[in-house]
């Protein structure tokens, strides 16, 4: 009796570790400073809690289900952000469109093999590829060299392709994001499709890595605060430039594509792109990472789109040498 009741004890305790932990991850991650660790950092770690829920497992196992069964989905669907894909059953109408998003910035391994990317995007043949840091000149020449694509480049290292014509092409001026120090690649294209006109937005916003890099110094942690609200305020402002430029104005179908360096708990994603559909929350399965790192990895990729176009499927591509996957979505458009 003894020994249940201890072990009914520390899985209560590792129930309430969880749901702390979920709640630091993702509702107070960009919101207070010493959090950010939390949203960012491996996720699998946050989730080692759920072992305390073993001993009262193996003496009760009836009595141990509930708050076990609790503790995985906080773990699995919380913490983890897996998805089943169960929305991928549900029937839809519309025009397909298939859209590519990739970071080829380089790896631990050096630049990214042009080669590599040439041939996963001949492997998915996708309708538009939305690249960040395209600014590697043998990757820029092979994309802008491939047959039946139109291709821009932005002055921020943004580059479209487009299977079809790219009719409008803006780009926000960066100067007043890199005064404060941030990254400021954000443009707004318009793109013929079978379904009519498509506008479609690419972003590569600020990392929060400069704040990031410094909580593994315990002893610099005290001296943290000012650094990581300022990196916290310049990633907000830039979500809030990105969603002002790309979506203000003229009502039309959207895609949003790039890499944000938000996952999908911030508080910042959620207040400028939140309204926006998620193609991995709609149609991918699994946990989407989509950057990679020695040890964990994130879903700071995003393909997002207007409520009038609806994803139907998104897939993790292959390792192309970047420290970034590929993130593919098929979308229907309206028909108009």
């Amino acid at each position: 009796m003894k020994l249940e009741l201890w072990s009914r004890r520390l899985a209560w305790l590792a129930l309430g570790t969880l749901a702390a932990l979920y709640l630091i991850t993702c509702q107070l991650g960009d919101r207070i400073w010493w959090a950010l660790p939390f949203l960012y950092g491996p996720r699998w770690f946050l989730s080692l809690p759920l072992l305390g829920m073993v001993p009262w497992l193996v003496v009760a196992p009836r009595r141990a289900l509930l708050p076990s069964v609790a503790g995985a989905c906080i773990v699995v669907f919380g913490l983890l952000d897996f998805h089943s894909g169960i929305r991928r059953l549900a029937a839809g109408s519309g025009v397909p469109f298939r859209v590519l998003e990739l970071n080829v910035g380089a790896g631990s391994g050096g630049a990214t093999p042009a080669e590599a990317v040439v041939a996963e995007l001949g492997r998915w043949d996708p309708d538009v590829v939305v690249v960040a840091e395209c600014g590697n000149g043998s990757i820029r020449k092979a994309l802008s060299t491939l047959p039946h694509y139109q291709f821009r480049v932005s002055e921020t290292s943004l580059c479209l392709l487009s299977r079809n014509e790219i009719l409008e092409w803006s780009e926000r001026d960066p100067m007043d994001i890199w005064k404060e120090g941030g990254a400021g690649a954000i443009v707004r294209a318009v793109v013929t499709t079978p379904a009519g006109p498509l506008r479609i937005g690419l972003v590569h916003l600020e990392t929060p890595r400069d704040a990031l890099d410094n909580f593994p110094d315990l002893s610099s942690i005290p001296s943290l605060g000012n650094t990581t609200r300022a990196n916290t305020r310049q990633r907000d402002e830039e979500s809030r430039d990105a969603r002002a430029w790309i979506l203000d104005g003229p009502s039309m179908p959207t895609v949003v594509a790039g890499d944000f360096n938000l996952p999908v708990e911030s508080a910042i994603f959620r207040r400028y792109w939140g309204e926006l559909r998620d193609a991995w929350n709609w149609g991918g399965i699994g946990t989407g990472h989509t950057k990679s790192t020695r040890w964990w990895g994130a879903r700071i990729d995003h393909v997002l789109t207007t409520p009038d176009i609806r994803p139907r499927r998104a897939s993790i591509g292959r390792d192309v040498g970047s420290d970034h996957l590929p993130l593919i979505a098929d979308l229907l458009l309206p028909r108009r």
